[in-house]
């Protein structure tokens, strides 16, 4: 029996070894300070905390072992510069050469796979989403658009098709790559529309004819984070669709909407209580087999525990359980609820997160910048329905340590509707915010963007913005830069700090 044990251990030990990718090469005319790093999307999505550093050394070469047990889409960046996807495989390895802007692959068992994607896909940003191809495109009427756009590109896309199909490659890699490349497409596609200033009606136009014609294939398989990212814009599809249909069809506010199978009074008052995240996962679970809205709500819940939003994850997470009993990753979620939960616990008494006195009466911001005179002031207009106020909030901390021994203080004005009182004061003390606070809501916030936008040529009233005052009391930055701008915001205040 305890041979039989440890050779199973040596077994598992072995099986553990071997759920490894390793990626090496060199990096030609290599500068110190460039970075290097592969992102890894948990589900779907860009987002910063599942990129991989990876050490280079003085001569330009790096290895880099990924503990990963099974297939995944990465990114890999050299100086802040996307080159392309890579297809990581437990056991596999990569070598590759790159320049400032080239990516070449010499050697490794996971070559050819690479070589095909980059074969397919050599410019991540297709052609109509570069300047001045853009403005210019915004110009075009619906059918020019199907003429000048969706022709071309699907016809460059037949052609890549057929490269895969022809590759010496697996069944299954074929399979993977092909469902990545075609949800890339319609990904693409549906980025066009929403950065492109087009009149609303030919937007909604050609968003419905991209989907209405996309690969339903699409909807009964896995695939990576490409295939994922196309079921979220597909649902997104669905929601125009169902609103237009209402419409044309004078649906009543308590009948089912199409492809969602809820009423519209029931959806308001589910996603006053769940977010607005909620009506996409009914989307995805009416839409998409079961095991994909698994995946699916596991990245949205992910998303909320790493905006820190308590209130939103444990709603969501308590519909998902009931959806979804034994999803491999509720453990996972019911562990980052716990986390927030102590958080929250251990910053109520935290006094460096000051909720301003009587900030219900306050009808003024100076009322509250008057009582930090003598100190440089960055005010945050922001909310905590507002994802890229709370993307910004994660660059506060490196900010706040830059300026621990410097004269400027950090007032918060948060623009919440009274209702959602408790759970502001709740989100700022899970994320350890400090700094000065107050609250208005939608209709009080009329006069504070009047008196803060005074001046300012740009008076478009959007969230977050950020302003600064300088020790005087006195507003010199009127949308002054946003804390992911780093060392340009740094120049900024320091500037103000100096005078």
């Amino acid at each position: 029996m305890k041979k039989l044990f440890i050779l199973s251990l040596i077994v598992l030990c072995h099986s553990t070894i071997q759920a490894q990718f390793k990626l090496h090469g060199r990096i030609q005319n290599y500068q110190s300070g460039k970075s290097l790093n592969v992102n890894i999307p948990l589900v779907f999505g860009f987002r910063s905390e599942n990129s991989q550093i990876i050490s280079v050394a003085g001569d330009g070469s790096f290895q880099y072992t990924f503990p990963i047990s099974e297939q995944k889409s990465a990114t890999i960046q050299y100086n802040k510069v996307i080159f392309q996807t890579l297809l990581l495989n437990p056991r596999k390895d990569l070598e590759l050469v790159l320049t400032d802007s080239t990516i070449r692959f010499i050697g490794g068992t996971a070559r050819a796979e690479n070589e095909l994607i980059q074969q397919i896909n050599p410019d991540p940003v297709p052609f109509f989403m570069k300047a001045p191809a853009l403005a210019d495109f915004a110009k075009l009427s619906f059918s020019q658009l199907q003429e000048n756009l969706l022709k071309p590109y699907f016809a460059n896309s037949n052609r890549m098709k057929a490269l895969i199909e022809s590759s010496r490659l697996s069944p299954e890699q074929k399979q993977f790559i092909r469902m990545e490349f075609n949800a890339q497409k319609y990904n693409q596609l549906n980025d066009f529309v929403r950065e492109c200033d087009l009149p609303k009606s030919t937007a909604d136009s050609l968003i419905l004819h991209i989907f209405d014609d996309a690969d339903l294939g699409l909807r009964a398989a896995v695939g990576g984070p490409s295939y994922y990212t196309f079921v979220d814009n597909y649902v997104r599809y669905l929601e125009r669709k169902a609103f237009a249909k209402i419409k044309a069809e004078k649906i009543l506010s308590g009948k089912l909407i199409p492809y969602f199978g809820i009423s519209l009074d029931s959806a308001n008052r589910l996603m006053d209580i769940y977010s607005k995240d909620y009506w996409r996962l009914i989307g995805v679970a009416n839409n998409f087999p079961s095991s994909i809205a698994a995946e699916y709500d596991y990245q949205q819940l992910v998303n909320l525990y790493q905006d820190k939003d308590l209130k939103h994850l444990e709603a969501l997470a308590m519909a998902h359980f009931s959806r979804f009993p034994t999803a491999k990753h509720n453990p996972t979620i019911q562990g980052y609820i716990a986390e927030l939960k102590s958080a929250l616990v251990e910053n109520k008494q935290n006094k460096n997160i000051q909720i301003f006195a009587d900030y219900e009466r306050v009808s003024s911001i100076d009322e509250v910048i008057a009582t930090l005179k003598g100190k440089v002031v960055y005010l945050d207009v922001w909310g905590t329905w507002c994802g890229p106020c709370k993307a910004e909030l994660k660059y506060t901390p490196e900010l706040k340590k830059k300026y621990a021994d410097k004269d400027i203080a950090f007032v918060y004005l948060d623009m919440d509707e009274d209702k959602k009182d408790q759970d502001w004061k709740d989100f700022i003390r899970i994320n350890n915010l400090t700094g000065v606070h107050l609250r208005k809501n939608r209709e009080q916030m009329a006069p504070f963007w009047k008196e803060l936008l005074q001046n300012a040529k740009d008076k478009a009233e959007y969230y977050p913005q950020y302003f600064i005052f300088d020790k005087t009391g006195k507003l010199v930055v009127e949308k002054a830069l946003r804390p992911s701008h780093g060392q340009q915001l740094y120049e900024q205040l320091d500037k103000i700090l100096n005078q």
